[in-house]
Order: C-alpha cells, then structure tokens, then sequence
C-alpha cells in the first residue's frame, strides 16, 4: 500500500515572513538645503538688490556721491502636479494577501490591511522623493517624458544662464569619465569657480552616483584613504568642499558647484507632498490614494554655479 497523492497540486507554502518595500533607504533630497519659497500660486518674481561701493576724494568741503543700488527680479513658475491611485482591495481576494483583509464584506473593501498600509506608504514616499529629486533637476516642460513635464528645472535654468564652465580642459564624450580622469575633472571644476564662491565656506559638488564611485575609487588608487568619509559627508580632498552624490542627476554627465540655498524650490503648502487616502464616495468599494502639490525651480545666480559638461 502507498498514498496515491497524483490528484493534488505542488503545494507552496505561504510562511508568516513579513511584507518588504523595494526601496529600503531614500535618497537625500537635494531641496533640504536649497532655498524653500511657499505660497506661490504661479508665476512669481524673486526680487534681487544689487549695490556698489565707490571711493570718492574726501579732502575738502564738497561732496560727490557715487555708487549705484540696482533692484532686479528673476521669476519663478510653479505647476499644481496630482498623484492618483485607485486601490480595489477586491482584487487581493484568492491571493495569500487575502488573509490581511478585514472581516466583512464590505470592511474588506474599504480597510487597507495595516500591514500593507505601513510598507505602501513608506514606498510611495520614498519613490515620490526620488521622483522630485530628478525633475527638480533635470525637468524640462518640453520633455516627452511625463514626470520632468511638470515644470522646469535647475539644469535647463543653469543651462540658458551664464554659468562657469567647468571642463576647461575640454574633455570629450568620446573620452568620457573614468576613474584615470575624475581628479583632474573636479580639480578643474573647483579651480574655475570664481573670486565670489572662493569666498564661501559652504560650497558642495553635486555629482551623479557614478561619478562619486570613481572618485572614491582614484582616491584609494592613489592611497589617499585619509579623504575617504566614514561618517557624514565626503570634502573634496584639501578643501572644505562637499560631495554629495546626487539622485537627481542619475544617468547624466553633469556636474555642477555652487551653494545650497542658490537653488531655489517653489511651493504652496511646505507638506503638500503628503500622501492622504479616503474611501470613494460614489461607490464606497475603493480606496482613493491621493497627493496634490505645487513645485518649480529657480537660480538665485547662475553665475555662481560652476558647471561640468562633456565636449561633443
């Protein structure tokens, strides 16, 4: 005798293993440090001043004025951008994932389980700040690529200003960037920066990931371990400057020098970002996930940013 088991399917067991998000840490947002501006609605003017000090003779009784104030303003657009999500918890039903659904007929399909609320919030969060890292940077109203549609970014800003120009050594995309010419390509860009941000103490080398990568590794090449950061952020050797590897510029050959607060961020509401949810009132059977916010860029002064851009 033996069990005749031919009748029964490959059984697959479903173990108590918690429920994990793609994205365990986030990037660092490159808008914690730059310039907030909220309560814009559309389009708004950064108003700047701009004085001179002229020295006159001052032997005698007559007096001279000089010297000139000039008041300016640069504007700033901002875009309402929406994210809707429709989430039918139906359609978790016949899946392992029913079992997290609450019991009932109808609070099965108005509940998120709190075991997916808490990882699918964390994920959406975490994606969202990758998303506007990138299109704070590389946003482009004319792109055909719908999350850098919305409204322009620092690159485009940068780009139609008159920045300093960073690859004074001309180095080609046939060339590239490699780990053999990453320190001449940053030692390049730090010394094109002008008289103005030699002054600054908080200066900070925006890179592609890739780029830092190839830093970090020249520099254990040429057994400067000392420049390497354990903790906190990475100063380019014998400066005082920071790296800091940035999402946004993921997939680019840019690189770009100039303070924090030079870029600018619009918005309304500083926490319109947030994600907020409710059940649809016209069927009462979904999960409407929704987030409404405001955002644009802008540059303070282009001519004190130092860019980096590969020679056709």
């Amino acid at each position: 005798m033996a069990f005749d088991v031919s009748a029964l399917s490959a059984y697959i067991e479903d173990r108590d293993f918690p429920l994990v998000g793609e994205l365990q840490v986030g990037p660092e947002l490159t808008a914690n440090g730059a310039t907030k501006q909220a309560g814009l609605k559309g389009t708004s003017n950064l108003h700047y001043m701009e004085t001179n000090v002229v020295f006159g003779a001052g032997a005698g009784c007559t007096r001279t004025a000089s010297g000139t104030t000039a008041f300016t303003d640069r504007s700033i657009t901002v875009a309402q951008i929406a994210i809707a999500e429709d989430l039918c918890l139906d359609d978790l039903r016949n899946k392992w994932l029913q079992i997290l659904l609450s019991k009932g007929t109808l609070a099965g399909k108005q509940t998120v389980p709190s075991e997916i609320a808490e990882i699918y919030f964390a994920e959406k969060n975490a994606k969202l700040t990758q998303a506007l890292d990138v299109a704070d940077w590389q946003g482009d109203t004319t792109s055909l690529t719908v999350n850098l549609q919305r409204y322009d970014g620092w690159i485009k800003i940068i780009d139609a200003g008159s920045a300093v120009n960073g690859n004074t050594g001309g180095v080609t995309v046939a060339t590239g960037v490699t780990a053999s010419n990453i320190l001449a390509i940053l030692e390049a860009m730090w010394l094109a920066r002008t008289e103005e941000l030699s002054e600054r103490n908080d200066l900070v080398l925006y890179l592609p990931k890739v780029w830092y990568d190839l830093y970090i590794s020249a520099l254990k090449a040429a057994n400067m371990f000392h420049y390497v950061s354990k903790d906190g952020d990475t100063k380019f050797y014998g400066t005082e400057m920071t790296i800091r590897p940035t999402y946004g510029l993921r997939g680019l050959n840019r690189a770009f020098i100039t303070y924090p607060t030079n870029l600018v961020i619009g918005m309304d509401g500083e926490n319109d970002e947030e994600f907020t949810y409710r059940i649809d009132p016209v069927t009462n059977k979904k999960v409407l996930v929704d987030a409404l916010f405001t955002r644009g860029t802008q540059v303070y002064f282009v001519d004190q940013v130092v860019e980096f851009t590969l020679v056709p």
